[in-house]
């Protein structure tokens, strides 16, 4: 192959790469993919609010169950006090009101652990919800993805292909050329090498001055489009 011929065919080859590309970036399965990826991180954020919120609970219940076998302590305590022999009018009003106290604290623990428990029963009800709702997300996201493979498999398939014939193209071609190729393709989004037809260049089609195509015609088999710069090969074999 000529260096013209694999210029022309690198060429050819990164136009279908880039064309391939879109395809799979184009994908509609690409956007519902990306749509569920989104709805499960904001369901994770979510999640991780509602475990923060249920780990608030249990604490606020531990710490409610602590003072209740407290208060019950003191209960104990004075009622093993109100029945001791020797105790005078006073010590038995004192050892009644604080037996009332604790019985009005105690009270007031019960109801309000009815409340945290009904809302740990909310909290804990939210998060199954939530990890209900990421295992399905999931499941979708790996039903998507098995879409993907097999409808972008041949195209897969085609640029793994296509990369390994353009590597064996580029060891072939010298650094100079090289360089010039991938300047002029990123400049011209792929289009780094026309052919001439006639005395036109088949991608600018600014015509040749007589004394420019002259001298081309003199030259080598690849050179620069003396208007838009690409590189132009004058003849392939």
């Amino acid at each position: 192959m000529t260096e013209a011929q694999s210029l022309l065919r690198l060429q050819e080859i990164d136009l279908e790469l880039i064309r391939l590309r879109k395809t799979v970036e184009s994908h509609p399965a690409r956007k519902r993919l990306a749509s569920a990826e989104a709805a499960q991180k904001k369901v994770a954020s979510q999640l991780s609010k509602i475990v923060g919120a249920r780990k608030d609970v249990e604490i606020e219940i531990d710490d409610n169950t602590a003072s209740r076998h407290k208060m019950e302590a003191l209960v104990g305590e004075c009622q093993e006090k109100s029945v001791e022999e020797g105790l005078d009018f006073k010590a038995i009003k004192a050892l009644e009101q604080q037996l009332g106290a604790l019985a009005k604290q105690l009270e007031k623990l019960e109801f309000q652990r009815r409340g945290l428990d009904e809302k740990l029963e909310r909290a804990m009800v939210a998060e199954k919800n939530a990890r209900d709702l990421s295992a399905k997300i999931e499941a979708e996201k790996r039903s998507i993805a098995a879409e993907l493979k097999d409808d972008l498999g041949s195209v897969r398939e085609r640029v793994q292909k296509l990369s390994g014939e353009r590597e064996t193209i580029t060891s072939q071609l010298d650094a100079s050329t090289l360089a010039r190729y991938d300047a002029a393709a990123k400049r011209f989004h792929g289009l780094a090498v026309e052919r001439l037809e006639g005395n036109k260049p088949s991608a600018c089609r600014v015509a040749l001055q007589p004394s420019s195509f002259a001298d081309i015609q003199r030259g080598g088999d690849v050179t620069e489009c003396p208007y838009c710069r690409r590189i132009l090969v004058v003849r392939e074999v």
